[in-house]
């Protein structure tokens, strides 16, 4: 063969292969087809050609595909699904699309804003996601719509009973839950003492929970990440929402600013009255006065249709009242500011920084015993966030973080001429956190696709400060105290730092079933310190320092997906184990408020939990619920030396918030003309006490011995909630229109025991 048809032979397959290697690129954006407001995570799909993407918080979409002709889906939980076609034989082409809301759908249970079949398909497991359009039908107390009480409804999430603030994943304590609302850290999501969680339900856009495989960009905490946003704001028309409840009335107003659109602002706020209800209580209950409020604020400011400003600020405040006794006021003030710019098709980044400030105060009241006892905590963050995706099917993130604490463990001032109390102020505490973090989302085929990331983690603990030597040898104690250190401002007490690995693997089995595999690393620099079963306001935060290490938790999941009936039903069965290490707990009789030597009162311990978590979600239709049942053990051993530090003779013990059996029921029925019948029943396993198991007499006084620590349980927890919903809304344009709901909670009005306590009588010992 002559050289120059060999060679032209070879121009012509090179060129062949260039042309069929060139992408085109879909891109537009989704509205809502009533408000004009850009829709999120709607998924934009061709199954034909394989391709698929989902829309950003602004409602655009970018899907880079190879030439040829496509018909588009585009599909979103509470609206009805469009199709379009698109012909990219020889260009990019902008699809712009509305989806019209489906009022039939609006009642329906969902747990997820994601594409039909993503139980199955999604890399991502161990992960819940709320819609915020169907809490209004779970029955709650009071009617009063709860996002963390319609958390506790899944599967490893949970309380220790009613009137608790804060939740439990996985066995985890409450501290060990990373809550952030617009990327601030929240650390109190209670009010009413924790009767109610305080955000409010109308501002909240998305919650998203991950009980595992938690992203590399995040850590700081053990158990579980929370992610929630506050609407964007309306872009096109004013718009007002409210409501009126028994114990809370609420507003919440959006809309545009500026005549050209660019400016949206949300205002919504909160106030509470149960000092009414209260007063129907018998005495003295009837004496005892509470209020609270909270308030969320964004505005939102779109320079270009790539680049954008959000400023969010968020506060929450409570009292409660014992006559003649106390008066305890909490305050949470959050404020975020966030600047995001699209580059193009494929690279995006976010600037982010965000204070959190979180206050109580407790006022002694009794004339003999007048002052104000306070403990603050205030963190600031900032960081940057990188999302490049040179194809649809691969994710890459990296970026950074830069965090700052200031702790005032508490302080405690006389407020009266004839109090006994004297003034006393621990030192405060102040550290760094320094983080980096890349993750690669890739997904080779249909079939497989695998999330691998990495998270470093730096921490140090700085003065001014002090720190306390121990005699060696000995356990602990103000008593064994050998030398005290004193530091200056800036300089460092401790220092650590660590690798936090994450991978996530899915394997499609078939179009319809899927095994997930889930491993991460974390670590926590932060503790609330508490040795009562659920948070109480006089907890206060604690950061690591030269005797109190950091806490390490290594947590595997291995979870089996399915969905059944063109993905109406969607079943998982996870398994999980945690082992941790260098947890905090507390020695027998320990002092925790005013401690200036808490170091002293404060164990070392290792923990494991395990186990198993069944979800059947039912999705569509008439009738729709959730069956979740969790089987699960977290267990805690202090191995000490000494003698005064051993608990249970250095043997496992439950944790507090062991309960091995969980188990929730949930349905909504939908009838004719807007109504909606709900019902909810939880069961639980009791949560560990620690009862008496003798008594003996000390100087002619009767004395309860205490020898193994959480070896009982309380009662098991049961109860019935029902609720009726009435949306009033005909048509999906409806203007104006209200919602009428009624709930009965706790029906067959089952007795829970919160907690037991023991109290002599003539003599005799008798349990409550």
């Amino acid at each position: 063969m002559k050289p120059f048809p060999v060679l032209l032979l070879v121009l012509l397959l090179l060129s062949t292969a260039t042309h069929a290697q060139q992408r085109y690129l879909i891109r537009g954006r989704v509205t809502d087809g009533v408000t004009g407001k850009g829709l999120t995570g709607v998924s934009v799909t061709d199954k034909k050609q394989g391709a698929g993407t989902t829309s950003d918080s602004t409602g655009n979409y970018q899907l880079p595909v190879l030439p040829g002709l496509y018909n588009l889906t585009f599909s979103a939980v509470g609206y009805y699904a469009r199709s379009r076609y698109a012909d990219l034989s020889r260009a990019d082409e902008r699809l712009d699309v509305t989806l019209n809301p489906d009022i039939r759908q609006l009642d329906e249970v969902s747990v997820t804003g994601r594409a039909p079949d993503a139980n199955v398909s999604a890399t991502q497991m161990s992960m819940v996601k709320l819609d915020m359009k169907n809490l209004r039908n779970i029955p709650v107390v009071f009617g009063e719509v709860d996002v963390l009480k319609a958390l506790t409804l899944q599967p490893g999430v949970s309380t220790v009973g009613e009137g608790a603030g804060g939740f439990n994943v996985r066995g985890g304590r409450t501290d060990q839950n990373l809550v952030l609302l617009d990327g601030a850290p929240l650390f109190n999501t209670s009010h009413l003492l924790g009767l109610l969680s305080n955000l409010n339900a109308d501002a909240i856009q998305d919650v998203t929970l991950y009980k595992g495989g938690i992203p590399a960009g995040y850590g700081g905490r053990l158990s579980s990440l929370l992610l929630m946003n506050t609407k964007t704001g309306e872009t096109d028309r004013l718009r007002v929402d409210g409501g009126i409840g028994l114990i809370t009335s609420r507003l919440l107003v959006q809309g545009p600013v500026t005549r050209n659109k660019k400016l949206t602002f949300l205002a919504g706020g909160r106030v509470a009255y149960p000092s009414l209800l209260l007063g129907f209580f018998p005495a003295p209950t009837n004496k005892n006065r509470a209020s609270f409020y909270d308030l969320n604020g964004r505005l939102t400011y779109r320079f270009t249709p790539n680049t954008q400003l959000t400023a969010t600020a968020y506060r929450s405040f409570d009292t409660f009242r014992f006559p003649q006794d106390s008066l305890y006021t909490t305050q949470s003030t959050l404020f975020t500011a966030r600047l995001s710019h699209h580059f193009g098709p494929k690279l995006s980044v976010d600037a982010t920084t965000t204070q959190s400030d979180y206050r109580f105060f407790l006022d002694g009241l009794t004339l003999a015993n007048t002052f104000r006892y306070r403990s603050t905590i205030r963190q600031r963050d900032a960081r940057l966030d990188w999302l490049y995706m040179p194809t649809p099917k691969h994710r890459i993130d990296a970026g950074g973080s830069l965090t700052n604490y200031a702790l005032l463990p508490g302080a405690i001032a006389p407020t009266g001429d004839a109090t006994n109390v004297n003034a006393q102020t621990l030192p405060t505490e102040q550290a760094r956190e320094w983080a980096g973090y890349v993750s690669d989302e890739y997904t080779p085929w249909r079939w497989l696709s695998v999330q691998a990331g990495v998270r470093y983690a730096g921490f140090t603990n700085v003065g001014p400060g002090v720190t306390y030597h121990y005699a060696e040898g000995q356990a602990r104690s103000r008593e064994s105290i050998t030398d005290t250190l004193r530091y200056g401002a800036g300089q460092p007490l401790a220092n650590y730092g660590g690798w936090e690995p994450r991978l996530t693997v899915r394997i499609n089995l078939t179009p319809f079933n899927s095994l997930k595999v889930s491993y991460n690393r974390t670590r926590q620099y932060l503790y609330l310190i508490s040795n009562t079963t659920a948070i109480s306001p006089v907890d206060f935060w604690k950061v690591s320092d030269a005797l109190v290490p950091p806490s390490v938790a290594d947590q595997w999941a291995v979870g089996y997906f399915q969905n059944f009936a063109d993905n109406m039903f969607e079943t998982s069965v996870e398994v999980y184990q945690k082992n941790l290490t260098n947890l905090v707990e507390y020695r027998n009789g320990a002092t925790l408020l005013l401690n200036p030597a808490l170091d002293a009162d404060l164990l070392r311990a290792e923990g494991r939990a395990y186990g198993v978590e069944v979800s059947v979600q039912k999705t569509r239709g008439l009738v729709t619920g959730l069956f979740a049942y969790t089987f699960a053990r977290t267990l805690v051993r202090v191995n000490s030396p000494f003698a005064r530090d051993r608990i249970n003779d250095n043997d496992w013990f439950p944790s507090t918030f062991d309960r091995p059996h969980n188990l929730t029921i949930a349905t909504q029925w939908k009838w004719r003309r807007g109504w909606t019948f709900g019902t909810n029943f939880v069961y639980t396993s009791g949560r560990p006490t620690t009862y008496p198991d003798g008594t003996y007499r000390l100087n002619g006084v009767q004395v309860l011995n205490y020898a193994q620590r959480n070896a009982d349980r309380i009662p098991d927890y049961h109860r019935l909630d029902v609720s009726f919903t009435k949306d009033g809304r005909r048509t999906a344009g409806q203007k104006r229109y209200s919602n009428w709901s009624v709930s009965f909670y706790n029906v067959y009005a089952r007795k829970n025991p919160y907690s037991i306590y023991f109290q002599r009588v003539n003599t005799t010992t008798k349990s409550y």
